[in-house]
């Protein structure tokens, strides 16, 4: 053989050996792009359905807040309601005419004073003070240093956790 055929089959044998080994890197290249592409879409996939769950449960979670914020809200606007409800009973006792207001307050005074004034002072006389008061409504009675509060705001906050319960039923049935 000659050195032109054996550099010839030389150069054959490797530019066969090369182009094997290009198409193996090749296929090889395309596997790994191949995993890759693959590895990446799961990965996407896992990242949305996190991403989706987490939404989910912000969202739950957000709804939850604003549900217990809007009970808030109306519960305040519940209790407003009825400390106004209140407020127009006081109102409405201290602007009574005259016969109805001391009827009412005859009937409070008799109420309170007898179960007071048995209560704790035996053999007592009253009178009517020269002092006032700056109350809307009602009567201080007082004997030394013994006061009873009847003025009609304290009579209707003495009664109010009693009463809370009927006014809410009418206000909200």
């Amino acid at each position: 053989m000659s050195i032109e055929k054996i550099t010839a089959k030389i150069i054959s044998d490797a530019q066969e050996q090369a182009d094997t080994a290009a198409d193996q890197a090749r296929k090889e290249c395309s596997e790994i792009l191949s995993a890759a592409k693959a590895e990446a879409d799961e990965i996407l996939k896992r990242a949305e359905s996190e991403g989706n769950s987490q939404k989910e449960r912000l969202i739950s979670r957000r709804r939850s807040v604003a549900q217990i914020d809007g009970r808030k809200v109306i519960l305040e606007e519940k209790q407003k309601l009825i400390a106004n409800c209140f407020e127009q009973a006081i109102e409405r006792i201290t602007s009574m005419g005259g016969d109805a207001y001391t009827a009412f307050l005859v009937r409070l005074l008799a109420d309170k004073l007898v179960k007071t004034a048995s209560k704790r002072i035996a053999n007592s006389s009253f009178t009517l003070s020269q002092e006032t008061r700056d109350i809307r409504g009602g009567f201080l009675l007082k004997n030394g240093s013994v006061y009873v509060n009847c003025t009609v705001e304290a009579l209707v906050d003495e009664n109010r956790a009693e009463l809370v319960g009927d006014v809410a039923a009418r206000l909200f049935e």
